[in-house]
């Protein structure tokens, strides 16, 4: 009656979909994960799902809210989703969520062949793929790594995606990332908003 029990998955998996196998990638089936919290004190939670945006990082400064211990001083990426406990039904305490995956081809002039990172310094990789979810989009951008400096050259972008998941129910993690748009001219105000959300974000990262 006083123990929180978190459950959750580091990441998703692919059965060729996308032509891709495994978990190396950006795609909504890679990056979307379980997370179940069942907190005996907050009985108008129990059984209910929330459609706000939660991710990993939220498990440190949630659990401590949950516990009553002190707010966690140290520099956190994660937010409290105490809230969500109370009001599953709550608009989301975040407006989106953020993935960061990297490749290393081993032939350039195929950058989507034999590209995967395993076991290769990251000093030595050759992209960086930064992915923001939003309720509507997912948008995707892959950037020239820096090795000596450790982070990503947003001067030098090597691929751009883009994908609508306008009426996604949740019914599939498959069927709303299959038609890339972000060289359609209609979506470029949606690609540069979602481009300066996405910097902002990972550049604040690079601070800590």
């Amino acid at each position: 009656n006083n123990t929180i029990v978190v459950l959750f998955a580091d990441h998703g998996w692919q059965l060729g979909e996308h032509g891709e196998w495994c978990k190396h990638t950006n795609f909504e089936l890679s990056t979307r994960v379980p997370l179940m919290f069942r907190v005996p004190w907050k009985g108008s939670a129990m059984g209910k799902h929330t459609r706000g945006f939660a991710e990993l990082v939220d498990i440190y400064p949630t659990l401590a809210e949950l516990a009553s211990l002190p707010k966690p001083t140290d520099k956190l990426e994660g937010e409290s989703l105490l809230s969500y406990f109370d009001n599953p039904g709550q608009p989301s305490v975040k407006n989106a969520a953020f993935s960061q995956y990297p490749r290393c081809p081993k032939n350039l002039s195929a950058l989507w062949k034999e590209n995967s990172c395993h076991e290769v310094k990251r000093e030595d990789f050759y992209a960086m793929g930064y992915s923001i979810r939003t309720d509507a989009y997912r948008y995707t951008e892959w950037l020239r790594w820096n090795g000596t400096l450790l982070n990503a050259n947003w001067e030098n972008v090597i691929g751009v995606e883009l994908y609508d998941h306008t009426g996604d129910t949740d019914a599939s993690f498959d069927n709303y990332e299959n038609a890339n748009l972000a060289n359609d001219a209609s979506h470029k105000e949606i690609c540069t908003h979602l481009h300066d959300q996405l910097k902002a974000m990972f550049d604040k990262l690079t601070k800590f």
